[in-house]
């Protein structure tokens, strides 16, 4: 009995638990959606404020995501969004997914900007005018930094086959450096190991990686060769003879090679097949690189030129005269938009791609023998042992001198091996011999290595690592090039650059058109006919047309000053005009004294004749008229003859 009224004690609390919740719910309600009362009426109206409100704020922060996804959208000009004219399903909704998935990609790189400062962290600053960062040594930075960059911070002497030239990998990880004279080392950066090493006991002038660190082609002295990471040869390329520079395109799976008879050669690594070679008419060149946006070749010649090729086309794109002396060595930056050339002339000047126009020109104490531009945007250069780094290199400097101190971040010298620490008086205990050696110190290649802030200079007696803090990039695509990925990842990696791979069709200038859908072929001819009209206009306005060349001496002087003065009015031309009134009138009164009493002149005669003919008429008359007939029986008018064929000869 106890138990059945407490379990009926219970079921009533809850029913009045259950009972006052609803309550309470519909109170809520009623405050949100508005009742008979007064008081819900104003609460209903306070909330519905606050929900437009709500409302307009979302509004404004998707109008921001859009504007920010639009900064990090691939291409501006290539739209992925299906039109209804699209008939194919498939096509449509590939298309869709595409756009889809790049609007979700940029998106969610705008969501994460606050994480990316548009500051460049990592470079060296200054509390004061006074302060230079340039006058910072090497000795000073390293031990500031980390033990890992301090690990990086490498230097060989290696004073029997030099000089180096030297390439890394495009992730970084590992670097190949190769001597002139025949000596061939491959190192893995990461694990500080060496793993490959040869000679070949020829001359050597350059080498890079092919694809990955798996592969290296080496120009040596009389073909191409490719070598795999354990120095065994894999192939020779004989139609690549003599080359001096090699360049690899990596999303075309291209070799690109130049030397001594100034061919430039491509050679598709993934097929063996021979795509295209030209004659670049400017003799032997040493100096290639290509765009990292759209795969265009640049070339350096020995006569100042720089040429800029494609395998698709047969000529040169475009042809710069850069300098007066030979073109050392040329670089060009990430995105594709800069240049920067040196030459023996002692110059080195930027250039931008897009219009083609030198941006500004420094004028530097020796020759620059090499350049190379980070990933953050700074120029390096070397000149005999010494190298430069520049900040902001491609804007122009408040003031008008050519000398690139102003922009000056960091320099540094390189010194023989062994040699002690300069004291603090500026003095320095070399000994003579080791003064000597270090005089005799000259740089062939320099490269900042990839995601890392350091720049290698490879020189006539080694190898050296410097620190530039700020040239890497922090941020890297490990789907692009991931400097810690395992074996699995590239094998993946290697697979699936090999089925992206481009056409070199898709080489030229405008890099754009890849990935868009082609146009109707009646619209792009109109569109290409007002571009033309347009850009022709554009030519004619504010140029003075010019006088074609007319016959029958209408172009002298003197014809086109008469036509010059023929709107001019003075005394002189009124003058003349009034002459040449009177002289129309004189000719009018004339021609009425020749006319016939009914005013008509007669037949036959034209208007020449009877001009001719107005003043001498009057005088034949008269000398017709004065002339007498002959009366005298002497006088005896001639007979005619009867020869007929005399008669003959006269009807003839």
């Amino acid at each position: 009995m106890e138990n059945n009224s407490s379990s009926k004690k219970r079921s009533r609390s809850t029913d009045s638990n259950k009972s006052n919740s609803n309550n309470k719910k519909s109170e809520i309600n009623r405050n949100y959606t508005g009742g008979s009362n007064y008081s819900h009426g104003k609460t209903s109206d306070a909330n519905g404020n606050r929900i437009n409100q709500l409302n307009k704020n979302i509004k404004v922060q998707e109008i921001n995501i859009d504007i920010n996804t639009n900064k990090y959208s691939r291409n501006e000009n290539i739209n992925y969004k299906p039109s209804k004219n699209i008939k194919h399903k498939n096509l449509r909704l590939s298309l869709k997914e595409s756009h889809d998935r790049i609007i979700d990609s940029a998106s969610r790189t705008a969501a994460t900007e606050i994480l990316l400062s548009n500051n460049k962290i990592g470079l060296l600053e200054i509390e004061n005018d006074s302060e230079k960062t340039y006058r910072l040594k090497q000795n000073e930075i390293v031990p500031m930094v980390d033990i890992n960059t301090q690990r990086k911070c490498i230097d060989f002497s290696l004073t029997a086959f030099g000089p180096y030239n030297i390439n890394y990998s495009r992730n970084g990880r590992s670097i190949l450096f190769c001597g002139e004279k025949g000596h061939i080392s491959l190192m893995n950066l990461h694990k500080m190991n060496l793993v490959t090493e040869m000679h070949l006991e020829e001359t050597c002038y350059d080498g890079c990686f092919i694809n990955n660190e798996k592969m290296f082609a080496l120009a040596q002295n009389k073909y191409t060769y490719i070598y795999d990471d354990k120095g065994i040869e894999i192939h020779c390329l004989k139609g690549h003879e003599r080359p001096y520079a090699l360049n690899y395109l990596p999303y075309h799976y291209l070799l690109s090679t130049i030397g001594h008879s100034g061919w430039l050669k491509w050679q598709d690594i993934s097929t063996g097949q021979k795509v295209a070679g030209y004659q670049t008419g400017h003799g032997p060149s040493r100096v290639l690189k290509h765009n990292p946006v759209n795969a265009v070749s640049h070339v350096g010649h020995s006569n100042g030129v720089v040429s800029l090729w494609s395998p698709a086309a047969g000529k040169a794109l475009v042809s710069l005269f850069t300098h007066k002396g030979p073109v050392t060595d040329l670089a060009i930056d990430r995105e594709g938009k800069y240049m920067a050339t040196s030459a023996l002339d002692g110059m080195v000047k930027l250039w931008d791609l897009r219009t083609f126009k030198t941006i500004y020109s420094y004028h530097t104490d020796s020759p620059v023998v090499s350049l190379d531009i980070s990933d953050t945007g700074l120029l390096a250069w070397g000149m005999n042992r010494s190298v430069q780094v520049l900040k902001d290199a491609f804007q122009k400097p408040s003031s008008s001198s050519s000398s690139p101190s102003e922009k000056l971040y960091m320099k540094h010298e390189i010194s023989a091996t062994g040699t002690s620490k300069a004291k603090s008086g500026g003095g320095s205990s070399l000994t003579s011999q080791t003064r000597g050696l270090a005089s005799s110190i000259k740089i062939k290649n320099i490269q900042f290595r990839p995601y890392e802030d350091i720049l290698a200079i490879g020189h006539s007696h080694g190898l050296s690592n410097i620190i530039v803090p700020g040239s890497g990039e922090a941020n890297f695509d490990s789907l692009e090039a991931n400097p810690f990925q395992n074996n699995k990842q590239a094998r993946e990696a290697e697979v699936q650059s090999l089925l992206n791979k481009l056409s070199y069709e898709m080489i030229g200038l405008d890099s754009s058109f890849i990935g868009s859908v082609d146009k109707n072929q009646e619209e792009l001819r109109n569109e290409h006919k007002v571009i033309f009209n347009l850009a022709n206009e554009d030519s004619t306005i504010g140029k003075k047309k010019k006088e074609k060349n007319k016959a029958r001496g209408r172009n002298k002087i003197s014809a086109k000053l008469k036509r010059k003065q023929k709107n001019v009015i003075d005394s002189l031309t009124v003058k003349l005009k009034s002459q040449q009134d009177n002289d129309r009138v004189d000719r009018e009164a004339k021609l009425e004294i020749h006319k016939g009493g009914d005013g008509s002149v007669a037949r036959g005669t034209s208007k020449n004749d009877i001009t001719r003919n107005k003043v001498g008429n009057i005088t034949a008359l008269s000398r017709f008229a004065m002339k007498p007939k002959s009366t005298e029986k002497g006088d005896m008018p001639r007979p005619k003859s009867t020869d007929s064929a005399s008669n003959n000869k006269k009807r003839k």
